[in-house]
């Protein structure tokens, strides 16, 4: 008989392609999961994977097997988020992803605030700008910077983000100031990481100057923020970005209009907790007039 908990392991080898890979996303050993690969295999009497010099590719067999083992997760992550959408208690734990800007500036006193009147209710943040899969219960509520949330998902839009240009005062003492798009290949330019290209006043940044125009990048606008304050270049950031030591040169255009959404799974929006901490945050995000 096959034991079912080695399947997250033959899962994670799956997808990572290394046993390094699915031991960090597994949070254990890496011998772990190569006892339990070994294991599986053993079990099914034939081998899962080719163990190459660059990792482990799956065999004919692997990839059949694979089919049928993301059916059986996918139908263990909906049987765990119905048993959760009946959760009716004001208490328990909320599972929150965010980037590290809003995380700090908006995420933490607003938990502050909501631990007053719920203090039976944990709250974990996830401080990343990586779209964790919710349906996989990675988080039970993101709020994300993007044009265009994941149709899986439902939510609401706090607001629209407009963007605009930054640098720094000692930048533009040193360099001189650009007074509009076409001088910012004068310059030089901080960029963004692939995590940051679903926004798309970011996607139209690296698309638009070439790769010598970037002296660095960033996957979170809070560093792009602080990179640009070392005077290391010109920043594009939401043209609302608080900080007293860059100086905003003009707006982006064409005008890209990238919305923050609170973002969670259907079969969640019943849960107690998750409604009440999504309405609370989302009050507390429009009366902060982001």
């Amino acid at each position: 008989m096959i034991d079912w908990n080695d399947l997250p392991y033959f899962l994670a080898v799956a997808k990572s392609g290394t046993l390094m890979g699915a031991s960090k996303q597994l949070n254990v050993n890496h011998s772990t999961v190569f006892r339990r690969i070994n294991a599986l295999e053993d079990k099914l009497g034939t081998r899962l994977f080719e163990r190459m010099a660059e990792g482990y590719v799956l065999t004919e067999i692997g990839h059949a097997v694979l089919q049928h083992a993301e059916v059986v997760e996918n139908s263990i992550h909906s049987l765990e988020r119905a048993v959760a959408g009946n959760d009716f208690e004001l208490s328990g734990e909320i599972r929150i992803t965010a980037p590290f800007s809003l995380a700090e500036h908006v995420l933490v006193p607003c938990i502050a605030k909501f631990r007053l009147k719920h203090p039976g209710i944990t709250i974990n943040i996830i401080v990343s700008s990586a779209l964790y899969d919710l349906s996989r219960r990675d988080a039970d509520i993101a709020i994300r910077s993007t044009n265009n949330p994941p149709d899986y998902l439902i939510g609401r839009k706090v607001t629209d983000l407009t963007w605009s240009v930054y640098a720094s005062k000692g930048y533009l003492k040193k360099y001189g100031i650009p007074r509009a798009i076409s001088d910012m290949e004068n310059f030089d330019l901080i960029g963004v990481d692939e995590s940051l290209l679903r926004i798309e006043a970011y996607k139209w940044l690296m698309n638009n100057f070439p790769n010598d125009s970037f002296c660095c990048s960033a996957s979170d606008v809070k560093t792009i923020s602080t990179l640009c304050h070392e005077e290391l270049g010109v920043a594009v950031l939401p043209t609302n970005y608080f900080n007293k030591s860059l100086v905003k040169l003009f707006d982006i255009e064409p005008e890209f209009k990238d919305g923050i959404w609170i973002l969670t799974h259907p079969d969640l929006r019943r849960v107690t907790r998750i409604k009440e901490f999504s309405q609370f945050l989302f009050n507390y995000m429009t009366d902060m007039d982001l």
